[in-house]
């Protein structure tokens, strides 16, 4: 097995745990101890299962109401005959990309992400069965593109910031691929997942030293 692929599983949470056990990382409004987003999401983080993985990613609609032209993994909101996250995740993907659902892996999960805009999300993680031709739903989707995975899977890839919504100021990440720039929630999530690998690659060294 190759050492990212073995990372990356060690990294993400397994299915059978179930998401109880998953930090809520992201959004929290002023002075509100309890917080519970009234809708629910899930969003596939797709990599591409080659020598040299890459990350599909999303540009969003420009004409959209929400986050317009922005960076996202494929996903959307859960629907009520969607019977977990991960089918909510395949689902969108196949909708907005044409990713056939028997060629994607899911593997576990990420932290849970609340969103400013009243959405906790769940993050799949999945190996891809390349090669994949992408059929794109134009009313949601404007492109899709890949990063590699040594690219958007190193911290020093990516730059902090301070974004501003709703009168509170939140620490951002971004990262620029080629015109492309990737931050808020999705730099966020990506950000989870580096540490978790981190975490994982750590407890692998502990494991081999003498």
């Amino acid at each position: 097995m190759n050492h990212w692929r073995k990372l990356l599983l060690d990294a993400v949470a397994p299915f059978e745990s179930g998401v109880q056990g998953l930090r809520v990382n992201g959004y929290r409004p002023e002075n509100k101890v309890e917080y519970r987003p009234s809708r629910t999401a899930a969003v596939l983080v797709p990599f591409l299962d080659l020598d040299e993985p890459e990350l599909v990613l999303t540009r969003r609609a420009e004409h959209l109401p929400h986050h317009p032209g922005q960076v996202s993994f494929p996903g959307g909101a859960a629907e009520s005959d969607d019977v977990s996250a991960v089918q909510t995740a395949l689902r969108e993907a196949n909708e907005e990309i044409g990713l056939p659902i028997d060629a994607v892996l899911p593997i576990g999960f990420l932290d849970r992400m609340d969103t400013v805009s009243d959405y906790r999300v769940l993050p799949v993680v999945a190996f891809v069965r390349p090669p994949v031709s992408w059929m794109i739903d134009e009313r949601e989707v404007s492109e899709v593109f890949t990063v590699p995975a040594s690219v958007v899977l190193d911290r020093q890839s990516y730059e902090p910031g301070v974004y501003e919504s709703h009168g509170q100021k939140h620490r951002v990440w971004s990262l620029d691929w080629e015109g492309h720039e990737i931050w808020g929630v999705t730099a966020a999530m990506l950000m989870n997942l580096i540490y978790r690998m981190e975490k994982a690659s750590a407890k692998q060294d502990i494991a081999v030293a003498p």
